[in-house]
């Protein structure tokens, strides 16, 4: 029985893609701890514990829509995904997605009443305008109601996931009225291209099964679009070791980046290789290492 109930917890973990949502739950934090360091009064502790939440459940429910939606294309990209793998049946994803999606309403209007209550109004508001832009790039990519996405027009499609979240930044330092201080807007553009960059060559990965879409891949060609991709991988890098040369961030704290610096390094040779599963896997450990980093950068400066 145990046995049974753990496949049943990891195959509701690959459906929620846990490790990928709670990169969101973790950028929300960032925003929060580049405007305040560690130094969160409780109710602020509950906006962004709350925010991050918010986040993270709507990214639950998001992969799960996305993976009913891209069923087909999945049982040839991705066999063992939990529904083409039948680790997990439809209704019972569909039931997952709705479930997370209120979890994810429930956070986001604790978090929005508890700033009203505290006076701040006005963060309240951009906050909630935050969520709602980014919701709403998610779901113009899926498409709704026969609606095709923007998933099917290629760079803008990809474009349009980075930008989304690269805003999990924003929102965290919303709800502390610091979205619009320089080491957020740095920290949320390089979340923007290292995104950027992996869904693009999340594509080139996919390229087979997306038969029913002309992604970028098959618009471009694979050779060039991991040119493309790897250009987009050295904007990431600039963008994150230029903010410490700047001196945004305090230069001697760059070496807190450098692991995930170089493993962006590393990227070329897998796309060289066409070792496109590799390369995406880099930037995402390099953005996590990264993110941790930035983390460790703010708490040390307060």
């Amino acid at each position: 029985m145990s046995s049974t109930m753990g496949g049943s917890l990891r195959a509701y973990s690959d459906l929620f893609r846990v490790e990928n949502s709670l990169t969101g739950l973790i950028g929300v934090v960032i925003g929060a701890v580049v405007v305040n360091g560690a130094n969160f009064t409780t109710e602020e502790g509950v906006v962004v514990s709350t925010f991050g939440l918010s986040v993270m459940f709507f990214m639950f429910s998001w992969n799960a829509y996305n993976d009913l939606t891209d069923v087909e294309n999945d049982r040839v990209n991705r066999p063992d995904r939990p529904l083409p793998s039948g680790r997990v049946d439809v209704a019972s994803a569909k039931l997952g997605l709705i479930l997370t999606m209120l979890l994810s309403l429930s956070f986001l209007m604790v978090g929005l009443v508890r700033l009203t209550a505290m006076g701040e109004r006005d963060n309240a508001v951009y906050s909630g305008l935050i969520w709602l832009f980014a919701v709403t790039l998610l779901v113009l990519y899926e498409g709704i109601g026969g609606i095709k996405g923007l998933k099917h027009t290629g760079l803008i499609g990809n474009f349009s996931i980075a930008l989304a979240i690269g805003m999990d930044v924003l929102f965290g330092a919303a709800g502390l009225g610091g979205s619009t201080n320089d080491k957020v807007l740095a920290l949320a553009g390089m979340a923007l291209a290292f995104s950027f960059a992996r869904e693009v060559i999340k594509d080139i990965e996919d390229v087979e099964g997306d038969f029913d879409r002309i992604t970028f891949p098959k618009k471009v060609g694979l050779e060039t679009a991991r040119a493309i991709a790897w250009l987009l991988t050295l904007l990431a890098l600039i963008l994150l070791i230029g903010p410490f040369l700047v001196e945004i961030f305090p230069i001697h704290h760059i070496i807190l980046v450098a692991p995930g610096a170089f493993l962006l390094t590393l990227v070329k040779s897998k796309l060289y290789l066409e070792d496109d599963k590799a390369a995406q896997y880099l930037i995402k450990r390099s953005l996590q290492i990264s993110m941790i980093g930035v983390i460790i950068s703010s708490i040390l400066v307060g």
